[in-house]
């Protein structure tokens, strides 16, 4: 590119992004702002011309700019930055999945009030830099108030943040199916907090020993000991703060444990490899038991980054079953259990949607008998 082309470049990039502030700040709307960086092949450039295009669609066709050393900015408008963290790993699965291409350095900040192009660009290019060294690949990302990397332990930041806004949403899962709760926090002092929560509700945390907190300025979920519960002033205390790398709280879309076992087959090259249960569910993942001599012949001869088939039966609420079969690779593998990354066709995914949606409502009634139950004997 020429020293002019550059120049202008430049000049159009920064009309674009304090556009993009200017309108955010206007509207009062999150904006959220990510860093990557992508390998031009310039000598094929109709892929990186679909790559482009390809997320852009994903990304609901927010601006991407090109910037200096093969980097972008793509901007994720009324985003906050718990949902850019979840939007922008879902867009780099997908990338992968579909072109072979893996983005591995990303950096997230979360537009604040007081930002000025520069502050905000300082603190994008901070969490860019940090993906870009790190070992891990995974998405660096923050707010100007919680810088999560250098003081995820400060108990003073916390109390700040808290003071500021004092309002944060629990998670709690029931049979894998999240229930949440906006609160307001009371109290915080010496790493605890007091809240105050709806009564009704009291029996989704008598029996857990932690839940997990979302708080708009805090760019990581954080999970949390309940330590104590005033059942007769409608409090609870939580401490022990952790700040888990993943939680099931980021999980992209709604999650359900079968009511029954549900067998599944795995296979290359229409020959099964594998057999097992499935442990939990969702439109883009399956969870399966496996037995411990089929994990070692997976870990013997990997096969990540290999499209599979998975096919398996689920009910139907006319008291049928209905066979998936969908293309999957493999996400994980954790002691007798493979999670499945799958990308089911249109016909498919209503079938898993059906059935999902059936379960959904199955579990949401029994949690309410649960409750009805234990508000009697209060």
């Amino acid at each position: 590119m020429k020293n002019m082309d550059v120049k202008i470049n430049a000049f159009i990039s920064r009309g674009v992004i304090e556009s993009n502030i200017e309108f955010a700040k206007n509207n009062n709307m999150p904006l959220s702002v990510v860093k990557f960086s992508y390998d031009i092949d310039f000598k094929n450039l109709f892929l990186f011309k679909d790559v482009i295009s390809f997320m852009h669609s994903l990304a609901g066709f927010d601006s991407i700019l090109l910037q200096p050393n093969d980097t972008f900015i793509l901007f994720l408008k009324n985003c906050k930055i718990h949902d850019a963290k979840s939007t922008v790993a879902q867009i780099l699965q997908k990338i992968q999945y579909k072109f072979k291409i893996e983005i591995k350095h990303v950096g997230i900040a979360l537009l604040d009030e007081n930002d000025t192009y520069k502050t905000l660009l300082d603190r994008l290019s901070k969490y860019y830099t940090k993906s870009k060294l790190s070992s891990q690949k995974k998405i660096f990302c923050g707010t100007l108030d919680f810088d999560f990397y250098s003081i995820k332990n400060d108990m003073q930041v916390l109390k700040n943040i808290f003071e500021k806004l004092n309002t944060i949403k629990l998670f709690n899962f029931h049979q894998n199916l999240p229930i949440t709760e906006k609160v307001k926090i009371l109290n915080y002092n010496k790493g605890s907090i007091q809240l105050e929560i709806n009564p009704i509700k009291f029996k989704l945390y008598k029996n857990e020993k932690f839940t997990f907190i979302k708080h708009d300025l805090i760019p990581v979920i954080i999970k949390a000991s309940i330590v104590k519960i005033k059942q007769e002033k409608s409090i609870i205390v939580l401490g022990d703060f952790e700040f888990p790398d993943s939680s099931p709280v980021e999980r992209s879309s709604t999650r359900i444990e079968p009511v029954s076992d549900m067998n599944v087959s795995l296979s290359l090259d229409n020959k099964k490899i594998v057999g097992g249960v499935i442990a939990s569910l969702s439109e883009d993942s399956v969870a399966i038991y496996i037995k411990p001599q089929d994990i070692k012949a997976l870990s013997d001869k990997p096969l990540w980054n290999t499209e599979l088939i998975l096919q398996f039966q689920v009910p139907t609420n006319k008291s049928f079953t209905a066979i998936v079969k969908t293309k999957a690779m493999i996400y994980s593998i954790v002691n007798n259990k493979i999670v499945l990354h799958i990308t089911p066709s249109k016909l498919m995914k209503e079938k898993l949607k059906n059935y999902i949606l059936v379960r959904q409502s199955e579990i949401l009634l029994h949690l309410k008998k649960e409750i009805k139950m234990f508000r009697r004997n209060i």
